[in-house]
């Protein structure tokens, strides 16, 4: 981020996975599975800032992150978790099934989620890539299996064509 500190997502099979007090989530939720974590280290790389667990009881799996110039924290990765963290909010709600791509957006603290949702279809479904642009609108890439992965209308190609398909989109 702009003060030097350093972001990183992955996914730990530890339960001693080390998390920060205030942290949004500071429990394992995978076992026997994996959760997706979210760590911020200082500009010296010397401590952390906050770790925090982010996931549902099956594997989860952070695979990018951005940092906006307000320093919030966005990951994308792949849940098989129908109880991943989402928000009210959020452009989808509900576990759709296999694996669906996930979008999370943590506040500068890292303890709160500001939005999260699931993303995809029926199918697995899995976020590679992610840019977030000044004006908040997150640009995200991955692939699906899905043919019913959402959406809209006027897309470039709204069809599955069957084995795994790239996706590219945004989200305002």
């Amino acid at each position: 981020d702009c003060s030097g500190n350093a972001y990183v997502t992955g996914r730990t099979l530890s339960s001693n996975f080390p998390t920060t007090p205030g942290a949004f989530d500071t429990t394992f939720n995978g076992k026997p599975n994996s959760d997706a974590y979210v760590t911020k280290l200082n500009a010296a790389g010397s401590g952390l800032v906050y770790s925090t667990f982010l996931g549902g009881k099956a594997d989860d799996l952070g695979r990018r992150i951005v940092v906006d110039a307000d320093g919030s924290a966005y990951v994308v990765g792949l849940t098989a978790s129908s109880a991943y963290p989402v928000t009210a909010d959020g452009f989808d709600t509900s576990y759709n099934g296999n694996t669906d791509a996930f979008l999370t957006r943590l506040n500068t603290a890292g303890s709160a989620l500001v939005y999260s949702t699931f993303l995809g279809g029926t199918a697995d479904d899995q976020a590679r890539g992610l840019a977030v642009d000044s004006l908040g609108n997150v640009y995200l890439t991955g692939y699906t299996a899905s043919a019913n992965f959402p959406v809209p209308s006027g897309a470039y190609d709204a069809s599955h064509n069957g084995g795994w398909d790239v996706f590219a989109g945004r989200m305002a």
